[in-house]
């Protein structure tokens, strides 16, 4: 496969698309990038052109006086019944993070589940999750990012969506930490400018997350360090004794730097390889590119398979030239992209879970 058989889904002149998600329908969902702090978090996107505020105006806006509103949002998913389910990030000290799943067929609020803090940390960065449906949980990838510009207490925050109650998991096993390497794109290291003008690096942990299509395994990696590992949703679902826990974790395969991925029925990992403005496939048999594209590849962000496997939809967004990760300068060429790319991956859909 090669990057002619990339497609181009959606372009965005100023707003830079986050995560996809792909609704039961085919219709396609992204969060807008919570860097450049947008007015409208959420967009349904088509490929005639046609961007729309998502589920509506209210919704996808800052939040009001009468609590409809996003803070932030990087994570959105869609489960089998069609919710839609976006992951607000809040705002520190004034609004706890919190899941919004909306009921796309009476396009009405479906439920609310705020985060306690006593599942959060200071440096709480609750960027992206999934939907483990058969056993009813959503499991969070909390990076954490502290003042310094690294992830100091990442964990895997679980909610169980039957009770509402919700707990913290795996915080700082070792496969979720930043890695030792510095982060390089474009030769250039991601790094943020103080106020004093100090250039510091950053140090990524826990980013990318993903499910298989029966929901058996959950795969997960630092952004920053290069193997994935995974764990049963039989052992992640329920509470249990940090040892053991860690014990349940197996590693998988190897992969390069990368913001998030997605995975097949057959473990394939699907990746966006950031240094390389890349797509590729990482399984244990080894790490291969599938599309390679410096103009439209710049920082591939987030990536989701459709329900059928044929295609995988995936952000392209530039953040490595944003001021915040480009050590205060604006290196941008936008426009900014959703892109699709064929695969036809194995879902598993003739399997019983």
């Amino acid at each position: 496969m090669n990057s002619q058989a990339l497609e181009i889904f959606a372009t965005f002149p100023v707003e830079r698309p986050g995560n996809p998600t792909v609704m039961p329908d085919g219709r396609v969902l992204v969060s807008v990038s919570a860097i450049i702090a947008p007015d409208i978090s959420v967009r349904a996107v088509a490929q005639n052109g046609e961007h729309s505020a998502y589920p509506n105006e209210a919704w996808a806006s800052k939040p009001g006086d009468d609590g409809r509103g996003v803070s932030a949002v990087i994570g959105i998913r869609t489960d089998p019944e069609g919710i839609v389910w976006i992951l607000d990030m809040g705002k520190p000290q004034q609004q706890q993070p919190r899941l919004i799943a909306w009921n796309d067929r009476t396009q009405s609020l479906h439920r609310m589940i705020v985060l306690p803090q006593n599942v959060l940390r200071p440096s709480s960065f609750t960027q992206d999750f999934v939907i483990d449906w058969r056993r009813q949980r959503i499991y969070i990838a909390d990076m954490t990012m502290n003042p310094s510009g690294a992830s100091d207490y990442p964990a895997i925050v679980v909610v169980d969506l039957q009770t509402g109650l919700s707990w913290r998991s795996l915080e700082c096993y070792p496969g979720l930490m930043p890695g030792d390497v510095p982060l390089l794109v474009a030769g250039k290291p991601l790094a943020l400018r103080t106020p004093e003008g100090e250039v510091i690096a950053y140090r990524y942990g826990l980013n990318p997350i993903a499910i298989d299509p029966l929901g058996r395994w959950v795969y997960f990696g630092s952004m920053s360090a290069r193997k994935v590992y995974r764990i049963s949703t039989e052992s992640l679902a329920q509470p249990s004794d940090a040892t053991a826990l860690s014990e349940a974790v197996e590693f998988w395969c190897e992969k390069p730097h990368c913001d998030g991925f997605d995975v097949d029925a057959e473990g394939n990992v699907y990746v966006t390889d950031i240094a390389n403005n890349a797509i590729g496939l990482a399984s244990p048999a080894g790490y291969r590119i599938l599309a390679q594209d410096d103009r439209l590849l710049g920082w591939p962000d987030g990536v989701e398979l459709d329900a059928q496997g044929k295609w995988l939809y995936i952000t392209a967004n530039q953040l490595h030239r944003h001021p915040l990760l480009n050590a205060g300068e604006d290196d941008s060429q936008p426009p900014f992209h959703v892109l699709r790319l064929r695969v036809d991956a194995p879902m598993g859909l003739s399997e019983t879970p």
